[in-house]
């Protein structure tokens, strides 16, 4: 079993929600949850010790060891849970247990709402709004365990968020949490920021996420302009090996000394 350390319990007043989210492709999760907790200033108030590394380190005969955790944090003047972690766990018993202690959190905290962050890979996505999706070049989509909720929260979203269709599987702890949560007759709601690459980090993805969920929470409209230059950065390197690729591949260039 995962071992749970609470330091201490935080007071909240009515409706209290959590956003939850572990890094996941492109980890737009973990850095829209890093973000969070950085610019709300959340307080650590609890710990889910991980079964990782499974290994230490050593430096001249000395160990060094630092088990890894996933962290519960709150902002008592926002009323918000915060739930973030180092890595998404891919072994099915660890990711129950992981999520389990989650909901049984949200539950002590009597937590009215539950919401998740993560990214989308473009090609998998369909919407229930052709419209929308034709017009929006990075559509924020939404998927819910409650009907009512989804319905309220794109009528109150109509410019920003799009309702998935079809039937597909949303995997890893973002789908999870919403079962769990419903299990417990607790609403939760998923929002995906689409990208076209996983293996790139996608700050702009995390920043548009974020946008429209700070509208959803009625949050103010946090400062984003380090995700604008993480974006920035990201586009320039990324530049610089298309570059060097092509080069290299070119046939006619004259090499790089």
């Amino acid at each position: 079993m995962e071992q749970l350390k609470i330091y201490y319990m935080p007071k909240l007043s009515n409706a209290p929600s959590m956003i939850a989210a572990l890094p996941d492709m492109g980890n737009v999760a973990g850095i829209g949850m890093n973000f969070l907790v950085k610019k709300l200033n959340a307080k650590l108030f609890a710990e889910i010790y991980a079964y990782w590394p499974p290994y230490v380190s050593y430096n001249n005969g000395l160990i060094d060891y630092k088990q890894t955790s996933y962290k519960f944090y709150c902002t008592t003047s926002k009323d918000i849970i915060l739930f973030t972690g180092d890595f998404n766990p891919s072994d099915p018993i660890r990711l129950y247990q992981i999520t389990n202690e989650v909901i049984k959190m949200a539950e002590k905290l009597t937590i009215n709402k539950i919401y998740s962050i993560g990214a989308a890979l473009k090609q998998n996505m369909i919407s229930t709004n052709a419209s929308a999706n034709a017009s929006s070049i990075n559509p924020i989509y939404v998927i819910s365990n409650n009907s009512s909720i989804l319905e309220i929260t794109k009528q109150q979203n109509k410019n920003n968020l799009v309702v998935l269709a079809g039937e597909g599987q949303v995997v890893g702890f973002n789908g999870l949490i919403l079962g769990l949560a419903k299990n417990q007759g607790i609403d939760a709601l998923c929002l995906l920021s689409e990208i076209d690459n996983p293996n790139i980090i996608q700050p702009k993805a995390a920043q548009l996420i974020l946008s429209t969920l700070v509208q959803i929470l009625k949050i103010k409209l946090l400062d984003m302009s380090e995700l604008e230059e993480e974006e920035k950065r990201k586009n320039f390197m990324q530049q610089q090996i298309n570059y060097f690729e092509k080069a290299t591949q070119d046939p006619k260039s004259p090499g790089i000394a």
